[in-house]
């Protein structure tokens, strides 16, 4: 399995169904061909590319060609605030931006998919291991989205774990892309389908999105989806109502997988295979993965188990002096292998944070407390602040960091809680009286995601301190969540 391909044309295979429009393997590859063209005719090479990330045809084409000419695709949420955008172009250095349905403001050029003209590429780059194929954003602790570069190398490394995990798929395969192209398992979700000639069935990301799912899981048959447990949860309603017996594999990802929500979906897709898919951004997708058995799924606190490591993928857990810790002990899982970033983008103070060495090997930790028993690992927590909303990966500091410059330097405590149908969410406690709301909302949305901005703000005239003079974050969490 080689990485960069071009799909080959084909008239008889569909390669995209976007909003229920079909396009054959020859039209996708068209406009790869026509945009990888353009790339060519700029000389760029090794360079980051922008793609402004659209439910269209030519989003997806924009990906194949850029990596097809050795460059670095940057894809962009146009739903994002401005000024993070302006951010994420500024730190790749990004001079080109290609769009097709939508357009983003900011200081480079940008080029219509739609006006480019048919062209013939077939000069396939090859580029090197450690040559950057894309770098996708993440929640920052200071404010700013942080980079993370995952290079040519760490995706051949994760594709040879991926041929190896033997899915009985081909072509005419079909296989749903549920995800924010700005999120990591989108791109599984995007090569997937034209690794094996498979349909690749995109839910645009500015619809919501379960009912979408639920439409295209059933009136087209997917075969192959990987989805985020939240949505499953979203689904759990019209549990009775749905039967996917067409499924062959169905994968949870992005978030712990409760064991019970996964026992309930299982009897709507009675022939597939479950799998538990883990990994952290800087290990390329998923790292760590588990095919579940048909019954007794193993499981811990209610999380079903996350497995055992991909074939380059080396793991330990270690305590709290980055000591490895024996069977049966908690810790924290480091990762090390060909799936492991070499670093984050212009940022050595992070990765002085993240990475570690042991026992000559250069370790990321990934911040997940975990326990290995049976020769499974187990997930049983964050070590930080961080946590999973909608999938999406984010650090309860960069919350608290724009609420507090909102009011001006307020003491703020973000945290996670379940809202109705059991989905996490986030609630803010604020340190002073109940001041402008309706503003503090305004504001957030120009500055973060939709998915960070709180779903309540709690306001507390003083916060509770600890012995040492600290936020005591647990009785905060006590008093506005009525739990520890």
């Amino acid at each position: 399995m080689t990485f960069p391909f071009l799909p080959d044309s084909d008239e008889q295979l569909n390669a995209i169904c976007v909003e229920d429009v079909f396009y054959s393997y020859s039209s996708f590859r068209k406009r790869i061909d026509a945009i990888a063209a353009e790339i060519t005719l700029r000389g760029l090479n090794k360079t980051a590319i922008g793609v402004v990330a659209s439910d269209h045809v030519d989003t997806y084409a924009a990906s194949m060609a850029i990596w097809a000419t050795g460059n670095i695709y940057v894809p962009i949420n146009p739903y994002h605030p401005a000024d993070r955008i302006a951010s994420i172009i500024e730190q790749a250095e990004i001079q080109l931006v290609f769009f097709s349905a939508e357009k983003v403001e900011a200081a480079a050029t940008f080029v219509c998919t739609c006006d480019l003209k048919e062209s013939t590429f077939n000069a396939i780059a090859v580029p090197a291991d450690e040559d950057v194929a894309y770098i996708l954003f993440t929640s920052g602790s200071t404010g700013q989205p942080k980079g993370v570069p995952v290079s040519y190398g760490n995706v051949r490394s994760f594709l040879r774990n991926l041929e190896s995990m033997n899915y009985q798929l081909g072509p005419g395969s079909r296989f749903l892309q549920m995800f924010d192209l700005s999120f990591d398992l989108s791109i599984v979700s995007i090569l997937s389908p034209f690794i094996f000639r498979g349909t690749l069935f995109s839910v645009p990301n500015n619809n919501i999105k379960y009912p979408t799912i639920f439409r295209l899981l059933e009136e087209y048959e997917i075969e192959f989806a990987i989805l985020v447990p939240s949505v499953v949860a979203y689904l759990r309603p019209y549990f009775d109502e749905i039967m996917l017996d067409k499924m062959k594999y169905m994968c949870l990802s992005g978030e712990a997988v409760p064991h019970g929500l996964t026992l309930e979906w299982k009897n709507c897709c009675p022939n597939a295979e479950f799998q538990n898919l883990y990994g952290p951004t800087e290990a390329t997708i998923y790292s760590v993965w588990y095919r579940m058995p048909e019954n007794d799924i193993p499981s811990r606190n209610g999380i079903v188990s996350i497995g055992w490591p991909t074939l380059e993928i080396e793991s330990v857990i270690v305590d709290d002096e980055n000591r490895i810790v024996a069977d049966g002990e908690k810790g924290e899982l480091l990762l090390s292998g060909g799936q492991v970033i070499a670093g984050y983008l212009k940022n050595e103070e992070k990765n002085r944070e993240a990475f570690v060495e042991i026992s000559g090997k250069k370790f990321y930790r990934t911040g997940d407390i975990c326990i290995r028993e049976n020769e499974l690992y187990f997930y049983l927590g964050r070590k930080d602040y961080q946590v999973k909303i909608r999938g999406f990966r984010v650090e309860l500091s960069e919350i608290e960091h724009h609420i507090a410059s909102f009011y001006e330097n307020r003491r703020v405590v973000a945290m996670a809680a379940h809202d109705t149908t059991g989905n996490d969410v986030i609630v803010a406690a604020i340190e002073g009286s109940e001041d402008a709301v309706h503003e503090l909302n305004d504001y957030l949305k120009t500055k973060m995601p939709f998915y960070m901005i709180p779903s309540e703000f709690r306001f507390l005239s003083a916060f509770p301190l600890n012995n040492n003079g600290k936020i005591n974050r647990r009785e905060i969490n006590n008093l506005v969540l009525g739990h520890e």
